[in-house]
Formats: C-alpha cells, structure tokens, sequence
C-alpha cells in the first residue's frame, strides 16, 4: 500500500491528536517493525511518584526498554561511595534510591543506566562538596586551548564558546580510571540491563591543545597544535586532498586531522578502559552511547569517533540523536549512517528522535525511515517531558510504527565478549584511516586515495623538518605586528548540510531580513533575541572581541567594516552571519613569544604561506 504523506506541522494540541491517529497507524504499516525506547532525564525520575509514573507510562505504552539517566552532573542517582548524592536529593531521605526504586516498579522492562561521561556540572554555582568532580581545582578539568580552565568561564562565555558547561579531559588518565570504577560499582550493585553513555566526547574544537595531549603532540610532531587552525572545515577537504589548497593550507589541514585523530584516540580509550572492565564484572552487559549523528563532524569537532567503535566493537549499540531539523534532514542522516552499516560490524543502531520538539505525526515519518534503513529500533526524548508537557504519549508510540508488545523482549543472548586488539598503524595507514572517517563518502577509488594521501604526507613531513622550523624561527627572531583586532554584534542563522534547498534559502532569506531590519534602525540585541540561533541569542547577540584573519574571506569582509556599519549577509560553512562591528582595535606590535594564542595562531598561518612562498 502507499504510504500517506504526513503534515509537516510544528505544533501539535492534544485535543487534535485522536484526528491523525489513523493516519499514523497507516505510517506503522508502512514499514518494518521498531522496537521501542525512551531517555528519562533524571529531575523526571528523582521522587517516588515521578519515578512511579514514568513505569506506569512505560507500561501502558509498550516501551521495549527504557535509558534512565542515573549519572548527571558526576553524581549517582543511586547508592555508591565513589559518585556524590545530587544536590537535588538534598531533601529526600538517606535511604531514598531511585534507581533501585526504578528497577523494582518498572520491572520487567529492561532499564538501561545512562551516564554523561565527561560533563561535570552545568551551574554557575560550583558545587558544594569540594570532593564533587566538577569543583574547581581538578586537574582532570578541561582547558580551552588558552590554557584557561573551564571552571573560569561565566555563562556568556560559555554560549559563546558553544560549550554546555564544565567538562573533565578526556586526555586525563585519573578520571577515566575513577569514571571505570564508577561504572564497574554501579554494574556490580544493580540489575541494569545495560549501560548507556552520553557526553562522550570533547565539548568542542576549542579544547584540548593546552593540557597533557598538547604536551604529547609537541613532543611527536615538534610544534604546538594550538598554531594549527580551530576547526577543519569540511568542504575544504577534497581541495586538500586533491592538492588545489595552497601548499601551506594544505600542510594545515594535514597537521589538524592529525590531532583530530589524537583527540578522538583518547576518548576511544575510555571506552576500551570500560569494555575491559565490565568484560569481568558483567560480560553480559550492553553498551550503548548516545552520539552526534554527522560521523564526519562527530569525530572531528568533538573527538567521537563513534564509527571506530562499531567497528573496534566498543559498543552494541548508537543511539545518533537525529532530534532536529526537517524530516527530509533527519532522514537523509538517519540513511546516511544506515548505508555504513557493513563497516560498523554488528552494532545496533537506535534513531534517536526529538519528540519534545517535534509532533508525533513528524516522529513517525522520521521512524518510518528508520524502519525502512533496517534500523533495530527508535528512541523517543524524553519520556518525562511528554508526561509534563501533557503530549500524550501512547500516540508518539504508536507512530514508531510498533509491534505488539513482547514482556519478554530482554535479550537472552548477549553477544559474546569481543577480544579488542589495538593495531599500531604506519602514518600513511593512520592517515588513510583518518581520511575515510573525515570524508565519510565521496572518495576517490582505493588506489588513487592512496597516492593521493602518500603526497600528503609527504608534504607534511618535508614540511615538519623544513617550512615549520623556519617559519617559527622568523617569528621569534623580532617583534610581530599582531593583526587587527574587532568588538562583533551578529545574528547566526544555522544551515545543515542536508537541510532541503528551501530551508537553506529561508534562512539566508531570514538573515537578510534582519539586516534589512538593522539598516532601518531596529536596536540590535532585541532583533538578536527574536532571530539569532547560535549562542549570542541570550546576550543580545554581543559576540564579544577576536583578532581579524586576513587570510579569511569572512573576516576579509568584516575589516572593511566600519564601527557601527552593517556588514553583507556572510555565508559560512554552517550557516549566514549578519555582523556589527561596534569598535576596531589597530594592529601594534608584540613579541610572538606573549601574543595572545588567537593572534599567534593567525600569524603562524601567514608566516607558513611567506616561507612557502620563498622556496
């Protein structure tokens, strides 16, 4: 039969679901079964009559399993002498422990525990027991690539920064040894049928190249990574592979995917840590993670790798978290992980779905893809929303397209422990290795990838014993004259990759009108507030200061700029910028030696391209 076409609404009144509900039960047949699950967030489940009906819900829904988040902000939302109580149960008795509570009265659901592992703590306020993870002066806190803690950071400089909040390294040795013995305490001391891990990568591209791994790859590559650009931008790579960059650009980009690869190493070594661990305390045990659903972007600005563990057999299970966007967007990703199923071995892949934002006719058109892509099953966030929020959730499940409830869909057969061998690869091999996951598709055939990547690496390594040393020695040979600085306003309006032709162009239609609304006259911050999608939303769009990259075409745009002149729609690589500029520092002069590593960074880049240009 056909599939019927589903209204593409944002909102949906609960007194309207009953109209739809034939035609979401026609979208069920329309593609292979899915099992079904749901993330509980623990403030929904951190009281006995939440936590009773949350297994109520899940009951009368015909959930397969359910993701109980027992590990928030470092804490237990169990009993443990190695994790501190949350602040949030400060009120409730000693002896009160939702998770074995959760356990008994949801029973015989299988009830998985969900961690955040690097996330330490998300308030202002630092925690009250000095002992917590997240209180300032571990040295396990991450540093942005500044050097400065994140625990100095105040909240406009973490929306700026696009990070969420306070995040252990994952490069540090002594948290991922206390976060294996959190988790073998908690697979020893409670039934969970599995473990599920969230915030398992770094925050950003912004953080790490000041701690312990920046030492490290001083030391193996005999320079600094933080010369080396923030972020890799993707649509650039196939110019670097195919050598049309610039000889300098290209010796960058090589360098950067490089400690793209470090980074993700050092996550992906956590997850070996805890495979070793549970492989004597519960061999049985599931593990799942939560991921970004974009491999590409996952594992180079986030160090997650998470095609390396399917195919290492790190975990049983994804969960990418496809929450946003159009259902063609979230589909496209959803199929796009789907056709590197033969690569990733035998994991099992769970779509990850925003019913919190999304209506359950628009859920069940993006399970339906699942289904089709042969996925194992579709996760709803979250459970305990949809219970607040009145939404009515026996009808968001049903849109998964579900089959008949199965009490006994435990799994009986766990799959037999993997025995995990880290091979040790030549560069040329690491390379080639670090190419696949950066591109994802798209490739030249393997024979010609090969070449292609050995020049590269050639180039990288003439130019490690030759271009860099030189460029660096000129640097410090006499004082630089640091590049222009700008205090920025903007309005972001965010573009994905796979969003449809029309929404790419509503939203660059959306940033022109904010400009065009600007030039008339309209105070900044309020139209900030009302059109801005990034993190200067809240702060009225004040970007704060940052040195000009001539050698950027953004930036390029912005130094023409007068103060308080409105700039061009700028596109970039994720999205369109409306900018302000409200002051210009001028260039002065600065040792390199004490410049500010953002102006260092720059002049590194500059420096690069004359050496090269002088050979």
């Amino acid at each position: 039969m056909a599939c019927p076409l589903a209204p593409d609404t944002t909102r949906f009144p609960l007194f309207l679901h009953c109209l739809f509900l034939s035609c979401l039960l026609l979208l069920a047949a329309c593609a292979p079964s899915l099992k079904t699950s749901a993330w509980v967030v623990r403030y929904d489940a951190d009281s006995p009559e939440e936590i009773a009906a949350i297994c109520r819900e899940a009951k009368e829904v015909g959930l397969d399993q359910l993701l109980v988040q027992v590990r928030g902000r470092a804490d237990s939302f169990y009993q443990s002498v190695l994790a501190p109580r949350p602040e949030s149960l400060a009120m409730m008795p000693a002896d009160f422990d939702p998770l074995a509570r959760l356990l008994t009265q949801c029973a015989p659901l299988p009830v998985h525990a969900w961690l955040n592992v690097y996330y330490l703590w998300g308030d202002s306020v630092p925690p009250a027991d000095p002992a917590h993870p997240g209180f300032p002066g571990h040295a396990w806190i991450l540093s942005d690539n500044n050097g400065r803690s994140l625990s100095e950071y105040g909240e406009a400089e973490k929306r700026l920064a696009w990070v969420d909040g306070i995040f252990a390294d994952p490069a540090s040795s002594e948290y991922r040894q206390l976060f294996t013995r959190v988790v073998r305490e908690l697979a020893e001391n409670y039934a969970v049928s599995g473990i599920h891990l969230d915030f398992i990568r770094y925050p950003g591209p912004n953080f790490g190249k000041s701690g312990e791994l920046g030492e490290r790859f001083y030391k193996e590559q005999g320079y600094d990574p933080r010369y080396l650009p923030q972020a890799i931008e993707r649509r650039e790579l196939k110019a670097w592979l195919m050598g049309e960059q610039d000889e300098a650009e290209r010796i960058l980009t090589t360098a950067a995917l490089f400690w793209s690869e470090m980074r993700a190493q050092e996550v992906s070594r956590l997850l070996r840590d805890l495979r070793a661990v549970l492989s004597e305390a519960r061999p049985d045990m599931i593990v799942s993670a939560a991921v970004f659903p974009d491999a590409a972007d996952a594992y180079l600005e986030k160090g997650q790798d998470w095609q390396g563990w399917a195919e290492e057999g790190l975990v049983d299970a994804l969960y990418p978290m496809a929450y946003f966007g159009e259902t063609s967007r979230v589909g496209n990703q959803l199929a796009a992980i789907a056709a590197a199923k033969n690569r990733l071995g035998q994991v099992e892949l769970w779509a990850g779905l925003g019913a919190y934002i999304k209506p359950p006719v628009r859920i069940g058109a993006e399970a339906e893809v699942a289904g089709k892509e042969g996925y194992t099953g579709a996760s709803l966030f979250s459970l305990g929303h949809l219970l607040k929020e009145n939404r009515g959730s026996k009808i968001y499940f049903q849109s998964l397209n579900r089959r008949p409830r199965l009490a006994s869909l435990r799994q009986e057969v766990r799959k037999q422990k993997r025995e995990i061998k880290r091979v040790e690869e030549g560069d040329a091999a690491l390379l080639l290795a670090i190419v696949r996951k950066a591109f994802g598709e798209g490739l030249p055939e393997e024979k010609e990838l090969s070449a292609l990547v050995a020049s590269r690496l050639e180039e990288y390594r003439k130019a490690r014993e030759e271009l860099i040393p030189r460029a660096l020695a000129q640097l410090a040979a006499q004082p630089v004259i640091l590049p222009e600085r700008a205090c920025l306003h903007g309005i972001f309006r965010y573009i994905h990759p796979l969003d449809s032709p029309d929404r790419k162009e509503e939203q660059k239609r959306l940033c022109a009108e904010a400009r065009l609304r600007l030039l008339d006259g309209e105070d900044f911050g309020s139209l900030a507030k009302e059109l801005s999608q990034d993190g200067s939303k809240d702060l009225g769009g004040n970007l704060g200061s940052r040195f000009l990259d001539p050698l950027a075409a953004a930036d390029q745009e912005i130094a023409r700029l007068e103060p308080y002149e409105i700039s061009p729609v700028i596109v970039v690589e994720n999205g369109c910028w409306c900018l302000q500029i409200e002051t210009k520092e001028g260039a002065r002069e600065e040792d390199f030696a004490t410049a500010p590593w953002e102006a260092r960074r720059i002049l590194f880049r500059q420096a690069l391209r004359a050496a090269e240009a002088e050979e």
